[in-house]
């Protein structure tokens, strides 16, 4: 459904733009489609891929993932940033991919598999969770040398979940926190248009310079009152320079109204409720991780989105999952809910019926959903 939604919005939103720039209203809508169409089938395919097949590929997928945002701070391209790589034949030069969204990906499964492996030592800092720390700041600091804070601050905030699932201590996540913070704090002082950006929020700014992006999309939203303005009779998507990417919420609520952007939001809690049904009887600790680091995933960037979209934090150049135009992101996205889909297909031996009732607890969670914690041995004289 967010899919079917994003294509329409896409369209709605995009096809002003698409003919005066292309000649064509239904540029942006063709591409979306086919890749919406690539994404599906993927999202299929790897459904029915088995969760022992991505653990052993965790490891070369980030190394590759790595090496990518390499090569992106070397050959990449984009808007006073780096973020995409261009590829393809040279008639296809206009097609580029976004590694960071590949390694936002990649980046769950790894935790997740080495997770598993180690939970019994990340209780331990020096042993359990500097290592996975380590890792961690290695892509983040390849991708705000993009640079591209607001990814950066969302695979942190995604990390932080699944090391604290995974067993890590919160006092030492806290004070990760802290030093993420403070990298975060010096990245924005050392970056002009970081610092306008929430120079922008804090303070406002010209709504005819800095503050024009936000200003337009709390126009957008405010003139669409209970049901919208109808679909392709928005007003603000001839003023915002690509209303179908970062701001598309935007035209949720200006051509589908209130009612319209609750149920886009809805569509995520419902989504987000599922994907944590799956991870609590995922039947191991690894399947468990993998579902909760993607539900995590998906909800992080979709709360991020909305809350630029509405004002209420600085504009970080995020996608809406799913709903937003760019191939990168819908096609790992969906390929995200492929895999949450192989987690709930994945059915536990019946031998394992000894370690799902006597598995030891390492996080709390609600009575009768501890189908997915660390087996250790029955006590003596259980059946």
């Amino acid at each position: 459904m967010l899919v079917g939604i994003g294509v329409v919005m896409v369209y709605s939103s995009s096809s002003a733009l698409a003919g005066a720039k292309f000649e064509n209203s239904g540029f942006f809508l063709q591409r979306q489609l086919m890749r919406a169409a690539f994404g599906l089938t993927m999202m299929l395919l790897l459904s029915r891929v088995p969760l022992s097949l991505w653990r052993l590929l965790a490891r070369p997928l980030l190394l590759v993932g790595i090496l990518l945002l390499v090569l992106v701070l070397i050959l990449g391209e984009g808007r006073g940033a780096q973020r995409w790589l261009p590829f393809g034949l040279p008639s296809l030069a206009t097609l580029s991919f976004q590694p960071s969204e590949f390694v936002k990906l990649v980046l769950v499964l790894y935790l997740a598999d080495v997770l598993a492996r180690k939970q019994s030592d990340m209780g331990d800092w020096k042993l359990g969770l500097a290592p996975r720390l380590a890792v961690i700041s290695v892509v983040q600091v390849l991708i705000v040398l993009q640079p591209d804070l607001g990814t950066a601050l969302a695979i942190s905030a995604i990390s932080m979940v699944i090391l604290w699932l995974g067993g890590a201590g919160t006092s030492h996540l806290a004070l990760v926190a802290s030093g993420a913070g403070l990298v975060a704090g010096w990245s924005v002082l050392s970056s002009p248009y970081q610092l306008e950006r929430v120079r922008t929020f804090l303070v406002g700014a010209d709504p005819q310079g800095a503050g024009f992006q936000v200003d337009q999309a709390l126009l957008a939203l405010g003139s669409g009152g209970w049901f919208g303005v109808g679909l392709g009779n928005s007003m603000q998507k001839h003023y915002l320079p690509e209303p179908h990417t970062d701001f598309v919420f935007a035209f949720v609520g200006e051509e589908l109204g209130l009612l319209g952007a609750l149920s886009v939001i809805c569509l995520f809690v419902a989504l987000s409720v599922h994907g944590y049904r799956i991870a609590t009887r995922a039947a191991s600790f690894h399947g468990f991780l993998v579902a909760s680091g993607i539900t995590v995933m998906v909800g992080t960037y979709a709360l991020l989105n909305v809350a630029v979209a509405t004002g209420l934090m600085p504009t970080t150049g995020l996608p809406l999952p799913f709903v937003s135009y760019g191939g990168s992101s819908l096609l790992l996205n969906l390929s995200g809910i492929g895999l949450l889909a192989a987690v709930a297909r994945e059915r536990a031996p019946a031998a394992s019926t000894a370690w799902r009732r006597h598995g030891e607890l390492s996080r709390p969670h609600p009575p009768g959903t501890d189908d997915y914690w660390v087996p250790r041995p029955a006590p003596a004289g259980s059946r």
